[in-house]
């Protein structure tokens, strides 16, 4: 901190931030941030811009600041003029707050004391210091119990309890929804969301998480692989040991057993980045070094990312912005919505093995005073553990999907659960102007065996997973239903939230329950008496469901009397014997069990 202290000599106490006038010990409260904001932007006019991108649950602003010596200090401006937009995020974790700190201090620095090859030049720096500013809001000494510093840390959920990095896909909160529409009106080129790590005991200052594995456009893979390489070597050269994931341990209570790399999903920033062809980097610092220390690794990776961009953001923009292109033509597609570790899959092979710095450490098979198995870290025994690596990412192959011809329908009945995702992800859609009639689709009945809902909720929502075949068939589409054209830039982004498979769909967060729900019934006595008419090949089969049923009455006596006589599970299940038969008849519930979405091949003309 040596640097940092000379660098506070040359400032007028007024410039300091709470975080450094008491020696990184504590953070400033959220007035800290609005004054800081604004101040900056009256200072410099030309170069600040400080607003307000919405409101969070209880009513207080979210602040952001753009700072650019490009000239573009609005979002039209930077498009006219090709400028680079990189967004960083702090306080999504309002306990895990160095970024806040660290971001204001290096917006500070750079505005007054430019740097030789200043990289606002190149670009804007999008910067919101709090994202969760109601949990910020609410400090307390005991909300972080791994972490070190600083002395009152807020709380790590919204005032809704919403985690707001698992909410990028759901946009269940106003924060969040403000949020994505930032995204919007910026589109950032890099977004990096800042946080700390929960506990893990090791040396490493930070780690970098990247999941360019969810893109759909190969060069745009190849240029995140690039960045995440770049930024390894550019905080090397700072004096930091970074790693390029952060690592989930095999076994908690002994590191050596090996390190896994999770794959995510699309409800994380940096993986929510990729599906609209940009770039996310997911910073965690290590929660065990102290405040200071952590915020100048803070700040370091900022001046990283905005150094590379300074040099690479131009081509790296045109990279991104020809994957929106190649976007529009991803129908027909073959594309892979979800990724595992095949360690998940019980393949323990390990992918290599790393050095990392950590300390040594004792297991304990029966804890002092507890009892169980616990470890101690020794912390004044630093050494290196020779780790096997778990890190190969692999596709789920039940979520390798075939896009549309041309899109998808919203039947008009489901238009008011889906058409507000379509809105805040900025998604293209058209209405249907009036009623048509033999429209060709794919429709997906839902398996009944397949429906399964998980134990727990979260994020408050009932997570749900269905799976079916799509058939090829004709319906009859409704005015004011929906059509999603699978060409536009958001393609990817599209078939996540719209097919089932999608780690994130919202079939998967429950959007669409009611859809697998039983609301109609047959009594047990008329179905007994529906099953004797149609084994006794009874007219009253003819006349109430059609000749076709009829007519297979006796191939279906014969096979039930085959499985009667060879299956003993079936012989003794009344309950199978009945569905046997009772299966066969047109459905008394018809959308039970219909996926809500319809794939469709159909070219469709709407006039505007």
């Amino acid at each position: 901190m040596a640097v940092e202290a000379a660098a506070q000599t040359k400032l007028d106490t007024a410039q300091l931030f709470q975080a450094e006038i008491s020696q990184f010990r504590k953070t400033g409260a959220y007035a800290e941030v609005e004054v800081a904001c604004q101040n900056l932007a009256k200072n410099y006019p030309d170069l600040v811009r400080c607003f307000s991108i919405g409101r969070t649950e209880e009513g207080r602003s979210i602040w952001a600041l753009a700072v650019t010596r490009s000239g573009a200090l609005n979002p039209a401006q930077a498009r006219r003029l090709g400028v680079p937009v990189v967004l960083a995020i702090g306080g999504t974790h309002a306990g895990e707050i160095d970024g806040k700190d660290a971001g204001l201090i290096l917006v500070r620095d750079l505005l007054s004391q430019p740097l030789p090859n200043d990289p606002l030049k190149q670009q804007v720096f999008l910067f919101v210091p709090v994202f969760n500013v109601d949990g910020h809001e609410r400090p307390s000494p005991y909300n972080r119990p791994n972490q070190n510093g600083p002395s009152l840390q807020g709380e790590r959920v919204t005032a809704q309890r919403i985690n707001l990095n698992r909410d990028w896909m759901l946009g269940q909160t106003s924060e969040m929804n403000a949020m994505l529409d930032l995204i919007s009106q910026w589109d950032p080129l890099l977004t990096l969301d800042l946080h700390v790590t929960d506990g893990v005991r090791f040396r490493h200052e930070v780690s970098l998480s990247m999941s360019p594995m969810f893109s759909a456009d190969d060069v745009l893979r190849e240029a995140s692989d690039q960045v995440s390489v770049d930024m390894m070597a550019r905080l090397h050269a700072k004096g930091l040991h970074p790693l390029d994931f952060t690592p989930v341990l095999l076994d908690f209570e002994d590191p050596r057993a090996g390190i896994m790399r999770d794959a995510d999903a699309p409800r994380f920033s940096h993986v929510y980045a990729v599906l609209r062809n940009r770039i996310g980097i997911l910073v965690e610092d290590h929660a065990w070094d102290p405040y200071a220390k952590r915020v100048q690794t803070s700040k370091d990776v900022l001046t990283a990312a905005l150094e590379l961009v300074a040099v690479q953001g131009r081509h790296l923009l045109k990279v991104a912005l020809q994957a929106d292109e190649n976007a529009v033509k991803m129908n027909n597609e073959v594309v892979t919505l979800d990724w595992q570790n095949m360690l998940e899959t019980g393949i323990d092979i390990p992918s290599g093995h790393a050095d990392l710095l950590g300390y040594e450490y004792t297991i304990h098979n029966n804890a002092p005073v507890v009892g169980g198995r616990h470890i101690s870290y020794h912390l004044k025994q630093p050494v290196v553990w020779h780790v096997p690596v778990y890190s190969d990412i692999q596709p789920v192959n039940d979520a390798i999907v075939t896009l549309p011809q041309t899109g998808y329908i919203i039947p008009a009945g489901w238009v008011s659960v889906v058409l507000p995702y379509l809105r805040k992800h900025n998604i293209t859609y058209q209405v249907f102007p009036h009623s048509m009639q033999g429209v060709d689709v794919q429709a997906l009945h839902v398996d009944q065996d397949s429906i399964s809902f998980e134990a727990r909720t979260f994020q408050g929502r009932l997570r749900t997973n269905v799976s079916g075949e799509w058939e090829a068939g004709r319906v009859n589409v409704l005015q004011g239903s929906l059509y999603v054209p699978i060409r536009q830039a958001r393609a990817l982004l599209v078939a996540h939230l719209l097919e089932p498979v999608s780690p994130d769909s919202l079939s998967r967060w429950g959007l669409f329950n009611t859809a697998y729900e039983i609301t109609d019934h047959i009594s047990n006595h008329r179905q007994l008496q529906i099953a004797q008419w149609m084994y006794a090949q009874d007219k009253r089969i003819r006349e109430r469901y059609g000749e076709e049923l009829h007519l297979k009455l006796p191939a279906l006596r014969k096979e039930y009397q085959t499985r009667m006589d060879r299956d003993e599970r079936f012989h003794d299940d009344p309950e199978q014997r009945m569905d046997f038969w009772i299966r066969e008849i047109p459905y008394h519930d018809p959308t039970f069990n219909k996926y809500p979405v319809m794939r469709t091949n159909q070219v469709f003309m709407f006039q505007h």
